[in-house]
């Protein structure tokens, strides 16, 4: 049984990692990936954490989403392995690494962001569905900054305004390109986010 999911589509195009959210797999976002990105690689890999049946990709020390319950032991174990495991994808299935896309939902977007932050990947871009700060960085500035996209709403029950905030003001010190989009539907994934994200995406050069 393998813990990931390719479609090599066009390999000209930038391939596309798919980053799920607590309790999710492999296969959720990839109806997502490929409304958003028509023809190109994906590249969907679950996290290998699995507490009570729940797939994560790093551990926590309790039950809240909250920093003081982050394993940030766990968070860096697990990072180290899925960059190993995405370097290993691409240069299997050869698609190109330097144009790299990440598209995460909670959890996952979390880790694509925190990765992004302390300088262990370089995305062309990231689009993070209600993501938050996982622990205090201080923010580093890059050769390449991505493009990012990020949603967030009010009422969201995990991720706090203050969180948010402090997510946002982290990746604009670093030098990266922000865009965010207001919801108003909690901590869920709504059409009305993947339509501005079509949107932000059509207005790219």
């Amino acid at each position: 049984m393998t813990d990931f999911y390719i479609e090599t589509g066009n390999k000209k195009l930038a391939p596309i990692l798919l980053l799920h959210s607590t309790g999710g797999d492999e296969f959720q976002l990839l109806p997502i990936a490929r409304q958003l990105f028509e023809n190109h690689p994906l590249i969907a890999i679950r996290g290998r954490i699995s507490e009570q049946g729940i797939n994560r990709y790093f551990k926590l020390k309790g039950p809240a989403f909250t920093k003081e319950n982050f394993d940030l032991t766990s968070l860096a174990e697990e990072s180290d392995w899925l960059i190993s495991k995405i370097n290993r994808l691409l240069n299997e299935y050869e698609l190109d690494g330097s144009q790299l896309i990440a598209l995460g939902y909670s959890n996952g977007a979390n880790v694509a962001l925190n990765m992004q932050q302390k300088g262990l990947v370089s995305f062309d871009k990231i689009i993070a569905f209600h993501a938050m700060q996982l622990e205090d960085l201080v923010p580093m500035s890059m050769p390449k900054q991505p493009k990012i996209w990020l949603s967030h709403a009010d009422n969201d029950s995990i991720v706090s305004k203050d969180n948010f905030d402090g997510l946002t003001e982290n990746l604009s010190l670093s030098g990266c390109q922000l865009e965010t989009y207001k919801s108003q539907a909690g901590h869920q994934l709504t059409a009305s986010e993947i339509a501005a994200v079509q949107a932000w995406l059509a207005s790219q050069p």
